[in-house]
């Protein structure tokens, strides 16, 4: 994971309209890793639960895979269902998982073995990343992208501290993480700017 060694920011998103998302890295605008998005067989008992349930659909069976330059494999995220709601976790390539994000009034965030180690808290105009027993390690933000014809969200990550016990992965992959969460698909630039400006952390 050369790519997020040593990264104090990061922003996901897309460089053309019809492009993928990637992790690019602030001031140099050099694309860091690209996300690859994979669609899984049904889940089959998972998928019907959420039907039941009226779970929604959105992002379930799906596999985001972040994919340095040269090609290799950094982690993927994948959305389960959790007691509390739809949730996340964060893998290694080789299916080690490494972090937890679930659902619930505070986001919880746990480490790769299921133990709670921190959680995420609105901000102002950002989401804190806390680490239990330390302070913020880092913050997510989001923001409107223009891309020509359409309107896009980008999600940037600032690392404050190096998590003591969290995989680094597992916080790089905040951003994708809140974008599956809260973000909708890109919107016609014929929507009405102000109203959307205004709801966008709302």
């Amino acid at each position: 994971m050369a790519a997020f060694a040593r990264t104090a920011s990061t922003t996901l998103t897309r460089q053309s309209a019809r492009g993928p998302l990637v992790y690019v890295e602030p001031g140099s605008g050099e694309a860091q890793a690209t996300v690859m998005e994979q669609h899984l067989a049904s889940g089959g008992q998972g998928l019907l639960d959420a039907v039941l349930t009226g779970d929604s659909l959105h992002h379930l069976n799906e596999r985001h895979t972040v994919v340095e330059e040269d090609g290799g494999p950094v982690f993927y995220v994948e959305r389960y269902r959790a007691a509390a709601g739809e949730s996340y976790a964060v893998f290694a390539p080789d299916g080690a998982p490494l972090a937890e994000y679930l659902s619930g009034d505070v986001v919880e965030l746990r480490d790769g073995t299921g133990a709670p180690v921190g959680f995420l808290r609105r901000a102002k105009d950002r989401l804190e990343i806390v680490e239990r027993g330390a302070s913020v390690i880092g913050q997510c933000w989001r923001q409107p992208v223009d891309l020509d014809w359409m309107v896009d969200d980008a999600w940037g990550l600032t690392v404050l501290e190096e998590p003591s016990v969290l995989d680094r992965r597992g916080l790089v992959a905040a951003p994708l993480v809140c974008r599956l969460w809260w973000s909708g698909p890109p919107r016609r630039q014929d929507e009405q700017t102000g109203l959307l400006r205004r709801a966008f952390l709302s």
